[in-house]
């Protein structure tokens, strides 16, 4: 299966969908212009791999925003990781947030809530620096 990879524009999100190395991310921002013809190719990508899985899937979701129309995309998504669970293959979600962003948020709980593929909703590690402090 070829290896999709699609660096981050201003509207898009970047891309790594590799089989082989078990590594599928989504991140950054997603509101394309022509958002069908973004996504095309990666609900197509997911449509063959939901054929012949790797024993273990993690999809990542990492997005500083999503647009309505990049939602139903994702969407589409999931429901072929639903259909990888629903035929005895193990697979996971793991959709990421930063601490202050609720609708990003809301949108994995949502998300998750309509899917079957288990699905985590987590804070993102914020990187600590012992030299800083906040101000506020």
């Amino acid at each position: 299966m070829r290896k999709v990879s699609i660096d981050a524009r201003d509207k898009t999100p970047s891309v790594i969908l590799d089989k082989e190395n078990s590594r599928m991310e989504i991140r950054g921002y997603s509101f394309p212009d022509e958002a069908h013809d973004f996504y095309a190719e990666i609900v197509v990508w997911f449509k063959e791999y939901a054929k012949n899985p790797n024993p273990e899937t993690k999809v990542v979701f990492d997005f500083n925003y999503v647009n309505s129309t990049s939602a139903k995309f994702i969407n589409d998504i999931l429901k072929k990781l639903d259909g990888i669970v629903a035929n005895g293959k193990n697979a996971c979600v793991e959709w990421l947030f930063e601490p202050d962003d609720e609708d990003i948020q809301q949108l994995g709980n949502t998300l998750k809530e309509f899917h079957k593929v288990p699905f985590t909703v987590s804070v993102k590690n914020a990187a600590k620096d012992p030299g800083k402090k906040k101000m506020f």
